[in-house]
């Protein structure tokens, strides 16, 4: 009876000792906001848990993965459907443009996440 409690009290501090001090780290995250045509504001973030590097763009409270950026840019709707462009608007963006300032915002966030765990 004595070996029984002596072990199940063993394995109770065993237990206690290993969740509080346990082997995982808290996430780190980067995040990069841009204007990408008339205050339409993009937030780019990556997040790295354990090696487990996710980026996503937030816009307008919705969460768009990088295989999203079609759906992402017109949801921005700051594309031109005109076929003509006039120098002196900034709606004059096309789909190629909107996609290319998405890519180099994420980029952004990319660069940041890796100076962050360069920090830690």
């Amino acid at each position: 009876m004595k070996k029984k409690l002596f072990l199940l009290s063993f394995l109770a501090v065993v237990t206690i000792v290993l969740f509080t001090v346990g082997c995982e780290t808290d996430p780190v995250e980067h995040c990069e906001e841009e204007e990408i045509c008339d205050g339409h504001e993009v937030t780019a973030c990556c997040t790295d848990d354990n090696d487990d590097i996710t980026c996503v763009y937030h816009y307008n409270g919705k969460e768009y993965t990088e295989d999203q950026l079609d759906e992402l840019s017109e949801d921005l709707g700051c594309v031109s459907t005109s076929s003509v462009v006039l120098k002196s608007t900034d709606c004059g963006m096309t789909i190629e443009d909107v996609k290319f300032k998405l890519v180099e915002l994420m980029e952004l966030a990319h660069a940041g996440l890796r100076n962050e765990q360069e920090i830690r």
